[in-house]
């Protein structure tokens, strides 16, 4: 057997701190930051200042503003990617795109982690059907990957970094102890004027109203056109004290469970009884056709 020879101690700390940079690097969380407000937003821009000190931090967020954009992805239209600096990345597509995208091509392994904001107002009730940065976040959880969408209520630039500040505990927090499987995060923050520390409430989606906000008008070119405008705030005043938006409201931070399975269990079961009964009255003769108009 050949001698071991010990190495000299400025080879070996080398060594040491080799292995141990490598080791710590390999522990250090992956996680994608994404939003629906584009690469320059205010609310990223905080996000990402506080996240970053979770792990290692990609940014895939859209190119421009894609508010609304709910969890459509670019089926039939080409996506470019363009990288704005190092673990920096802007998308022509959707923000499911960039979540897709970023997972599948751009970062360097599988995330632990998906965070998805700040948006630029808040999205509680029904508006999380049409939100592009809670549809980031589902993006994320089909893929199998934790995740969490942040909004702010107030449309004030001022409140951002404060709602970092408790994003980035809520992203830790996720980080050390998961999330059920196909349950991901709705986060939405009221006007945090002292930023800290928060009050925090687990919520339910709430309800809201939806009437006739087009507004009717003509395009560039004169020819006549609709666009939305924007819908007055009717929440359900019948909606428990556990809804989102009356978290926010409160001055508290809203955490909302939200599940990838859209099925109603108690429908299904009631419904198909009702369907079934009547379908066995159908064949028995106890129901007629009605007659059609003469």
């Amino acid at each position: 057997m050949e001698d071991f020879v010990f190495p000299g101690p400025l080879v070996f700390l080398e060594r040491l701190f080799l292995f141990l940079d490598e080791d710590m690097t390999k522990k250090r969380p992956l996680i994608l930051l994404s939003n629906d407000d584009g690469i320059t937003a205010e609310g990223l821009a905080a996000l990402e200042k506080h996240v970053q000190a979770l792990g290692d931090l990609y940014v895939v967020a859209p190119d421009g503003e894609r508010n609304a954009s709910s969890h459509k992805i670019s089926l039939k239209q080409p996506i470019y990617v363009h990288q704005e600096s190092e673990k920096r990345f802007s998308v022509s597509g959707t923000p499911a795109d960039c979540v897709n995208i970023g997972v599948h091509r751009l970062l360097p392994a599988r995330p632990d982690l998906v965070v998805s904001g700040i948006n630029h107002g808040a999205n509680l009730a029904g508006d999380i059907s049409y939100s592009g940065t809670v549809g980031a976040a589902r993006e994320a959880r089909l893929l199998g990957i934790p995740s969490i969408a942040f909004s702010l209520m107030s449309r004030d630039p001022l409140f951002y970094d404060a709602a970092a500040r408790v994003g980035c505990d809520l992203a830790r927090w996720v980080l050390a102890n998961g999330l059920p499987p196909e349950i991901f995060l709705n986060v939405n923050f009221p006007d945090l004027v002292d930023g800290y520390p928060p009050r925090i409430r687990w919520t339910r989606m709430g309800h809201k109203f939806y009437g006739d906000f087009l507004e009717e008008g003509t395009d560039d070119e004169g020819r006549p056109c609709f666009r939305f405008g924007r819908d007055a705030l009717q929440y359900d005043e019948n909606d428990h004290e556990d809804a989102d938006w009356r978290a926010v409201e409160a001055g508290c931070v809203s955490v909302t469970p939200l599940r990838l399975n859209f099925t109603d269990e108690g429908s299904l079961h009631s419904l198909k009884a009702i369907y079934d009964g009547d379908a066995h009255a159908r064949q028995s003769g106890a129901h007629t056709t009605p007659e059609k108009d003469a």
